[in-house]
């Protein structure tokens, strides 16, 4: 179970999701403190063990046994003269910290917050109640671009590598810094940071460039924690299109287009116009398909919002390859409509058309007579919406292009 602000990127929630987590979302408006009080409510009911991660001591006691010694290991017996890092839940911190005075005492540790909620540079504590939970929000804490970076209050393991003296340097950087220089790692170094990695590498990068504080021929290391695919629905990929743009468009357009060679469909046969034809009496509605085709999916979709039956042959399906007998539906179904895309729909036996004028045709109200008392409960499950957007998202620019 994972507990997270609506406020964190979609890609987060998926990718939890895909690794098996069921979300919670908290409102946006309870912040970081919110998240915690909703998971350890979730605890309490269900008995379920809440890992505390912002105060567990095995959070950093992983990273001083191990990302600590990563680091000392690939500098190759050069010094750590410097380590910028942020905190988040302290624990990555307060572990390669607890490392680095143990083995390298002279390195010092910088450690960046926003500087639109300069939480530590505030020197006003979190303070907890004897249950453990948070007493209230700390009162500079602001909202700010650089997620997983500072929440709405101090951590205990923060806390701590503060009062243990870890935190040689502050430093404070905005959310706008962060993202450019994230963009600069990913296009000049090849380097998927998030924006939170891009703030630790501007306040690195500011630093080294300020000869009064950084000494000529200093090492200095940067933690870099996440990846930008956890970024791509947040303002870092903003301005990153989809589409072509004009540069791109007129490489494209400095070569000829060559279609690829087309297959060579068999003759058409008696047997696949035969097969073709009983197939079409099966159902009211059958649709002639590529079985991982996109277009494909847009019809089924759209026909389960409508919430109406329909028959699928996917002619590529591993029965039909023996005796080539899915190009040989091809064949007959290109000459009953000449048509060679897929998929193609059949209506009481009739050629209708594609995903495209499926969309269309229920668009502009030309459907709803078509389909009158074929739905399995005879409503059209309610569905308001434009069917358009169940089209491949690359076609949402154009949704006429051909298919």
């Amino acid at each position: 179970m994972c507990v997270m602000s609506e406020s964190f990127s979609i890609e987060r929630r998926k990718l939890m999701r895909y690794l098996g987590a069921r979300v919670i979302l908290t409102n946006p408006a309870h912040k970081g403190s919110g998240m915690l009080l909703k998971a350890s409510e979730l605890a309490d009911k269900h008995g379920w063990f809440l890992t505390k991660q912002f105060e567990n001591e095995a959070n950093a006691d992983i990273h001083e046994k191990t990302t600590g010694p990563e680091i000392i290991e690939a500098m190759e017996k050069k010094t750590v003269d410097h380590f910028f890092s942020s905190y988040g839940t302290g624990g990555t911190l307060l572990g390669i910290a607890r490392h680095l005075r143990n083995v390298s005492p002279s390195t010092k540790i910088h450690v960046c917050e926003p500087d639109n909620a300069p939480l530590l540079f505030s020197e006003i504590k979190s303070t907890y109640s004897d249950n453990g939970t948070l007493s209230s929000p700390h009162p500079l804490w602001r909202p700010h671009l650089l997620q997983g970076w500072a929440p709405d209050f101090i951590p205990k393991l923060v806390g701590d590598a503060k009062d243990e003296g870890y935190i040689d340097h502050l430093t404070h950087v905005s959310g706008d810094a962060a993202i450019e220089c994230a963009k600069a790692l990913a296009s000049r170094e090849g380097i998927l940071s998030g924006i939170s990695g891009g703030g630790s590498m501007i306040a690195a990068l500011d630093f080294a460039n300020d000869r009064d504080k950084c000494q000529s021929g200093s090492n200095i290391v940067v933690m870099v924690p996440d990846t930008a695919e956890r970024y791509i629905s947040t303002p870092l990929f903003a301005d990153i299109p989809a589409d072509m743009t004009e540069e791109e468009i007129a490489i494209s357009e400095s070569t000829p287009s060559q279609p690829p060679p087309s297959i060579e469909l068999p003759l058409v046969t008696e047997e696949a116009l035969r097969f073709i034809e009983d197939k079409n009496k099966t159902a009211r509605i059958v649709i002639w398909s590529l079985e991982y085709c996109e277009f494909c999916w847009t019809t089924f979709k759209l026909l389960d919002a409508l919430n109406v039956p329909y028959t699928v042959i996917n002619v590529d399906a591993f029965e039909y390859a023996k005796d080539n007998q899915g190009n040989q539906f091809r064949s007959g179904l290109n000459s009953i409509t000449d048509v060679n895309t897929f998929p193609q729909i059949f209506v009481g036996g009739e050629f209708f058309g594609g995903a495209v004028d499926l969309c269309l045709s229920w668009k502009n109200n030309e459907l709803q007579d078509k389909f009158d008392g074929m739905s399995r409960d005879g409503e059209f499950g309610g569905y308001e919406g434009d069917p358009f957007e169940f089209l491949p998202k690359w076609m949402s620019q154009n949704p006429l292009r051909s298919t």
